[in-house]
């Protein structure tokens, strides 16, 4: 099945379950995510965080949650998780693999503090996209850290 959105192509077969360390659950308890996007708003003057990012991906992301009925956060590495409607200023920051550890812990409290059991993290191939190893890493140790059930779902362009 696949399904043409803002120029993403989502294919319900790129989805890989991670090793899972909390049950399934109903869509209450489910978080529909993906990462940031270095595209952001221009202005400094805070923002909600839907708007801040300039990204069709997200757009996709949190459109396929509130289908789904299901929560939605952005993983940023400079906030961790967002709601979508969380204020943010503009800022210009890359995850870095060496600030994993000391995002993680922010990560899963967030996880925890929602009631959060499963995390369905959505994110664009892996090839030639370098950037992404970080991100994909914290979601993973935060979901083990929080007890979430985590699937990884490859958007294709």
């Amino acid at each position: 099945m696949k399904r043409r959105a803002l120029g993403i192509t989502r294919s319900v077969c790129a989805e890989r379950p991670e090793a899972s360390f909390a049950p399934p659950c109903s869509a209450s308890g489910t978080l529909y995510c993906t990462y940031c996007s270095a595209v952001k708003h221009g202005s400094r003057a805070p923002m909600p965080s839907i708007r801040r990012y300039l990204s069709p991906r997200i757009r996709l992301v949190h459109r396929m949650s509130r289908e789904a009925g299901s929560r939605f956060a952005i993983l940023s590495g400079e906030f961790g998780l967002l709601g979508p409607y969380a204020q943010i200023p503009y800022y210009d920051h890359l995850l870095l693999a060496g600030e994993v550890a000391a995002l993680v812990p922010r990560v899963a409290a967030y996880l925890s503090r929602k009631r959060i059991r499963s995390v369905r993290f959505f994110h664009e191939p892996l090839k030639g996209r370098p950037n992404l190893k970080p991100y994909l890493a914290a979601i993973r140790r935060a979901c083990r850290l929080a007890n979430a059930r985590l699937v990884l779902s490859e958007l294709s362009p």
